[in-house]
């Protein structure tokens, strides 16, 4: 799928604004001793605010494990993220 630029904006913000809420989830689980449900939300924070990078990249992925190898591939192999 293709954005075009205000487009690409628009749901990267959504992505960045589900990743923050979910984040702000970790918190009320750790409150409550729900450590599997804290790590859950983790995982799932940095899936969105990972996901918002791709789009914004426009890079495309389909499946969690995708995204494990394209974050790899375009963000640890390259040294843009050290």
């Amino acid at each position: 799928m293709s954005f075009n630029d205000e487009e690409r904006i628009i749901v990267v913000r959504k992505e960045l604004e589900r990743a923050h809420e979910t984040f702000e989830e970790i918190e009320v689980m750790c409150q409550a001793g729900k450590w599997n449900g804290a790590a859950n939300r983790i995982y799932y924070s940095v899936f969105h605010a990972v996901n918002a990078l791709f789009i914004n990249d426009g890079l495309q992925v389909k499946r969690h494990k995708g995204s494990h190898a394209l974050f790899s591939q375009h963000y640890v192999k390259t040294g843009k993220l050290q």
